[in-house]
């Protein structure tokens, strides 16, 4: 019980110390992360973008990092982390602030440093996020018309991959010009990109390989006008999209997209919008409002071709209305982005002031740290010792485990254990010859071993003469000399090896406590039976029972 207070309250204090801990790096944050290398803020950000959705934090961190851009002592290494912060900051403006020119404007300068420098890695990440911000633009303008520069870019995100190994980019790169040109009737534009891919030979562990290869073999077909032929590879790519993790759901959404386009050149027109309206289920049930706004233009097609003109107007009128909702919210996001930035900037200004806090601040997280340590220490020493404990009360158990199917025997006859027994001994002196006593021994010995017999609780040295047909003093005499052992301790052995037995076999004493168990092997109360248990096997009854549980 001591040991679990101490434990809370040390939990306590390392909770209090974490929270003041907490504060105190709010107030100087900015101040702070200025002091963290280049590679701690790169993976703070990353941590913060990727694991906790802290996009704001996330931006401080690599906003930082590419203002080091600035100086003139960055050797290879600084530089390339500063390209890549420069990619990911412009990856945030597109993808959560919806600042188009402040992403084109950050990706722009990381593929300037990416080149000059020979990043060929970084640069194909690059050139992906370019065509993304391109299309993303292109799409919230409803420029619906192929891009090239987009294209373009997509495309130089493949060569590049492919040259520098960075498969995963690779195999996304011609995913996004598939999806470019399915509808479009211009695969002929990304044929040799096809022919490249197809000859790749990459293992199932990058992502989103075997789903990118059914969505080609299916794009061929349809345009090869094999539409049975495409459905097939459509329903496949289906099936591999459920194996993808970190694009999943748009990988499905993209496959049955692409199933409602060629039903929809089938004529199967009800089958079509059967699957959209399925389509239009995920988008709603994931908050995926890009996919949503595409879904609803899908639909007023396949109508319109239909010839259902009333539900082709209705349909467009929900793809209007979700586009513009889009773009308010685009523009309420650039909104908190400008308050956010304006904030960053206020506080930049203030980093001058603060310079004075930073000692006072750097020497309280020194103490709060090294009390933090102390606390840890005491409660890794505490574990340990409850471990080392444990598993010495593990010892114990397993030991006298071993021991059940050992019989309780006489000792060899020897001087040193007669000697031993000397003062309990009788004082008198025997009339017992050898062969007498070896008799006797054999019926004392059948006694002792029948449990229903020694486990009576009026059990006594008396009772046991009278079963063996002998005077007590013999038996006595017999007992000390051939266990080396008095009649109560060979007792009470006899009695805790029958008790080990029944808490060894958790389903046998389930239903029974300990003081059941005491009182059905004669012991005359529970702490009687705790004692000599203890003593007999080094653990108490209910750490016997706990260990047979664990077993």
């Amino acid at each position: 019980m001591f040991k679990k207070q101490l434990c809370a309250i040390l939990i306590m204090l390392l909770a209090s110390v974490m929270m003041r801990g907490a504060n105190a790096y709010n107030i100087n944050q900015h101040n702070q992360w200025v002091k963290v290398s280049t590679e701690g803020l790169m993976r703070r950000g990353q941590d913060y973008l990727q694991n906790k959705g802290w996009v704001d934090s996330a931006l401080v961190c690599y906003t930082i990092v590419a203002n080091r851009a600035r100086r003139t002592d960055q050797d290879s290494k600084e530089m390339y982390q500063i390209a890549r912060a420069l990619n990911n900051i412009g990856y945030i403006y597109a993808a959560y602030y919806y600042d188009y020119q402040k992403a084109y404007e950050n990706v722009k300068r990381s593929m300037e440093m990416s080149k000059q420098y020979g990043f060929d890695n970084n640069l194909a990440y690059v050139y992906m996020n370019m065509a993304s911000i391109l299309d993303s633009r292109n799409r919230l303008v409803s420029d619906e018309t192929l891009s090239t520069e987009v294209l373009d870019n997509t495309r130089l995100a493949f060569d590049v991959a492919v040259k520098s190994g960075e498969w995963n980019v690779a195999v996304t790169s011609i995913y996004n010009m598939l999806d470019m040109i399915h509808d479009k009737g211009e695969a002929e534009l990304i044929a040799p990109d096809l022919a490249r891919f197809k000859g790749l030979q990459l293992s199932d562990s990058v992502e989103m390989w075997q789903c990118t290869r059914m969505f080609c073999q299916a794009a061929e077909a349809f345009q090869a006008g094999d539409y049975p032929q495409a459905l097939n590879y459509y329903d496949q790519m289906l099936l591999k999209a459920q194996e993808v993790t970190t694009n999943r759901q748009q990988c499905i959404i993209e496959a049955m997209q692409q199933k409602a386009v060629v039903l929809d050149a089938m004529h199967r027109y009800e089958d079509a919008v059967s699957v959209l309206r399925d389509v239009e289920r995920i988008a709603i049930g994931n908050g995926m409002q890009s996919e949503l706004i595409s879904t609803y233009q899908a639909m007023a097609k396949v109508y319109a071709n239909m010839g259902n003109r009333q539900m082709a107007d209705q349909l467009d009128y929900k793809y209007l209305k979700a586009r513009d909702e889009f773009v308010h919210k685009s523009h309420a996001q650039m909104l908190e982005k400008s308050r956010f930035l304006d904030e960053l900037s206020r506080v930049n200004d203030q980093v001058a002031q603060i310079q004075a806090k930073h000692e006072r601040a750097h020497q309280l997280l020194l103490m709060m740290s090294l009390i933090a340590a102390i606390i840890l220490i005491a409660m890794v020493l505490l574990v340990r010792s409850n471990i080392k404990q444990r598993n010495y009360i593990r010892h114990l158990y397993e030991k006298n485990v071993q021991l059940l199917d050992v019989k309780v025997t006489a000792e060899q006859p020897a001087s040193h254990s007669v000697d031993k027994q000397e003062d309990s001994a009788p004082k008198y002196q025997s009339q017992l010859d050898q062969e007498s006593k070896d008799r006797l021994f054999e019926r004392i010995k059948n006694v002792m071993d029948d449990i229903a017999i020694i486990c009576k609780p009026d059990f006594s040295l008396q009772q046991l003469a009278v079963q063996v047909g002998s005077n007590y003093k013999y038996v006595s005499q017999v007992v000390n000399e051939r266990y080396g052992k008095s009649f109560k301790q060979v007792l009470n052995e006899q009695r805790v090896r029958e008790a080990c037995r029944i808490l060894n076999e958790p389903n046998q004493s389930a239903h029974l406590t300990i003081e059941a168990i005491a009182a059905n092997l004669g012991f005359n109360s529970r702490s009687n039976f705790t004692v000599t248990f203890k003593r007999i096997t080094g653990i108490s009854p209910s750490d016997f029972m706990k260990m047979a549980k664990e077993k």
